[in-house]
């Protein structure tokens, strides 16, 4: 019996996926539910299982080649005597392209040269066949080597000065399609705030020790922003929410996605439950998750699900930012770095470490007094952020 192998659909937003490495070559006998291969969503790389068992017959789809959910990849079969499908599918087929080869040089032409020619082109790295001589019978001089010299250096110039495209990555191409979406269909508007962090960098540094001695991670601001939102969330369930087709679905669980730059491109990895986790369960989680996402290691299980966004550019030192909402979720929160600046406490003027917070709104579902309130709950638990610890 011969079964195909398709290219699952393993996202609600998945509508292909890139074949990253075949961990089975044809002629291998695989076993259901054994590990076939690696692709890349547009979340995640992660491992596909046989669905069958067999022989791995034949392999359609190669690493590297990206394919349309649904499409068949390659087909297994029960002994290698059946017949397969001849051919690809009609989508996937694409027309040979011939070079031509270049007609081999049998002889090399001899080079004449003088010998003070030929060492300024071995200094400069020159190639003495690509220049024509002007002296005597056609042999190359001094003159003739720095000419050529001369026209390659101007030549590096140009290239340089010459635009280059940049080819983006899939995460960052389907990155930027979303965030084309979401400023085309999402319409935004912002909310910002001052918070004094005094009292939390005070408590931060009572735990510090303690923290890491317990989880063997060391407690960051982050953390603190985490819980204080995952609070908020819990009292304002409109913020919690996913707008699609025109109904706001509201979540009883708090998945709050933190936003991760890296070389590969931007990923949001999700902590699950952050309004049940303590303080130092939320820094461990977030230890791990932002490892696995610096290494290129997250699973679709660890991006998938997310009801609200954070995104933290304080340690890049950027004052203040607007960010754009991760649809379908309808809320935001932008942090920016802890400085410090004069107050006003009890008439007199003090030096204290301040924070601005900028709440990105969906309005369809979230008006300015909601989002107001939402974002004061968030600067009340970080100015007393021994709430967090109940």
């Amino acid at each position: 019996m011969v079964k195909k192998v398709i290219m699952p659909k393993l996202g609600e937003t998945m509508e292909e996926g890139e074949i990253i490495k075949w961990l089975k070559k044809e002629g291998d006998k695989v076993e259901e539910g054994e590990p076939l291969l690696e692709i890349a969503t547009d979340k995640a790389n992660m491992e596909v299982e046989s669905t069958a068992s067999g022989i791995l017959r034949k392999i359609l789809a190669k690493e590297g080649e990206i394919v349309p959910i649904t499409q068949t990849i390659a087909y297994i079969v029960d002994s290698m005597e059946e017949e397969i499908p001849e051919g690809e599918p009609e989508e996937r087929k694409t027309e040979a392209v011939v070079i031509p080869e270049k007609e081999e040089i049998s002889e090399k032409r001899r080079i004449k040269a003088s010998p003070l020619a030929k060492k300024i082109a071995k200094e400069k790295g020159i190639d003495l066949a690509k220049i024509k001589g002007t002296g005597p019978g056609g042999r190359i001089v001094k003159e003739d080597v720095l000419r050529a010299a001369e026209e390659l250096k101007e030549e590096k110039i140009k290239e340089i000065s010459v635009e280059k495209e940049v080819t983006l990555t899939r995460v960052e191409k389907i990155m930027a399609e979303r965030m084309q979406l979401s400023k085309r269909e999402i319409p935004h508007f912002y909310l910002s705030t001052e918070v004094n962090f005094s009292e939390v960098v005070k408590l931060r540094g009572d735990l510090l020790e303690e923290v890491e001695k317990e989880k063997g991670v060391r407690l960051s601001y982050t953390d603190f922003l985490i819980k204080a939102c995952a609070r908020a969330l819990c009292k304002f369930p409109r913020t919690n929410a996913h707008y699609k087709e025109g109904k706001i679905v509201c979540f009883p669980e708090v998945n709050l996605a933190l936003a991760v730059a890296r070389e590969q491109g931007l990923v949001v990895p999700v902590i699950k439950n952050a309004h049940k986790k303590s303080l130092s369960e939320v820094a461990l989680e977030r230890s791990k998750l932002v490892a696995k996402a610096t290494e290129d290691r997250l699973t679709l299980e660890d991006v998938e699900g997310g009801t609200f966004t954070l995104s933290n550019l304080g340690m890049m030192g950027i004052k203040n930012f607007s960010a754009i909402i991760n649809p379908p979720q309808v809320c935001l929160l932008a942090a920016g770095e802890i400085r410090e600046k004069p107050v006003v406490e009890q008439g007199k003027i003090v030096i204290a470490p301040i924070m601005e917070l900028t709440l990105s709104c969906d309005h369809r579902v979230v008006d300015g007094y909601l989002g107001s309130q939402f974002l004061q709950e968030i600067k009340k638990a970080l100015e007393k952020p021994v709430l967090l610890l109940l």
